[in-house]
């Protein structure tokens, strides 16, 4: 039986998909508010708490989807040691678990979520790591019944699993930042560019599918198209001048040069 302790996004990911499952059922949800955490428990037919001293003690596992600044707040509360734990984080260090819990590791979901959405069809990589505490003092490298856990509850989330390193997350998740939180953000600076001139932003859907579709298929430099990448200095030009928002000038300029440097 698990714990999950969180109510945001991930955490609503996580419920959605373990859902009426009766291996990994989730009967206890915890939220620093009651109604958040009532939400999940109504969908899962769970216990919601918001007293982080209720954890349940018959629970095997514990599965942490808060924000990577609770951590070091929420974890000295803990009302006893945890048998196994995992957090979701694709920048915290599962060693913050090592005094907390006997196994411990990380299931980091590489996607994007958005509670308000079904999200229990999305395609989710997981990135997985797993410790034990008494690791360094174990000559055996068999894998552990819990470490089967990890991966049998993983394979539960999700078909794709990877066993990564840490440094191996982090790099994940700094990538994952420029591919898609970086690029959202363009989106919202295009929308707002057609925006001005009674424009849709429809209209540029047909290409964003296309370039994702590209870079499945070849390699992003590859793909890459544009007056950067053919170095049509008048274009740049033109279009620097179009642009009021001098910010908008200054990441059109470096963003330029950042394509004609990879090529």
């Amino acid at each position: 039986m698990i714990t999950l302790i969180g109510s945001g996004n991930v955490a609503t990911w996580i419920a959605q998909r373990l859902q009426d499952n009766p291996r990994f059922p989730i009967t206890q949800v915890y939220s620093r508010k009651l109604e958040h955490a009532q939400k999940l428990a109504d969908l899962l037919n769970a216990e919601a708490i918001d007293d982080i001293q209720r954890l349940n003690s018959d629970n095997q596992i514990f599965i942490f989807a808060i924000a990577d600044s609770a951590y070091d707040g929420l974890l000295p509360k803990l009302p006893f040691r945890l048998p196994l734990a995992f957090t979701t984080s694709g920048t915290v260090s599962c060693q913050c678990l090592k005094n907390y819990a006997d196994h411990y590791g990380v299931i980091y979901p590489l996607q994007t979520f958005t509670k308000t959405q079904d999200m229990r069809t999305l395609e989710v990589p997981l990135c997985l790591e797993y410790h034990d505490f008494q690791e360094s003092t174990q000559e055996s490298t068999l894998p552990s019944v819990e470490y089967d856990q990890m991966h049998s509850l993983a394979r539960e989330l999700s078909p794709k699993c990877y066993e990564v390193s840490e440094s191996q997350r982090a790099r994940m998740h700094v990538a994952a930042v420029f591919a898609c939180n970086f690029s959202n953000a363009m989106y919202n600076v295009a929308y707002k560019l057609l925006e001005e001139k009674g424009l849709p932003f429809e209209i540029l859907l047909p290409v964003l599918r296309q370039t994702v579709r590209k870079v499945g298929e070849m390699t992003p430099a590859e793909a890459q198209t544009g007056p950067a990448v053919r170095r049509d200095f008048n274009v740049m030009q033109a279009q620097l001048e179009s642009l009021e928002d001098e910010r908008l000038k200054e990441i059109y300029k470096e963003i330029s040069d950042l394509i004609m440097d990879v090529e």
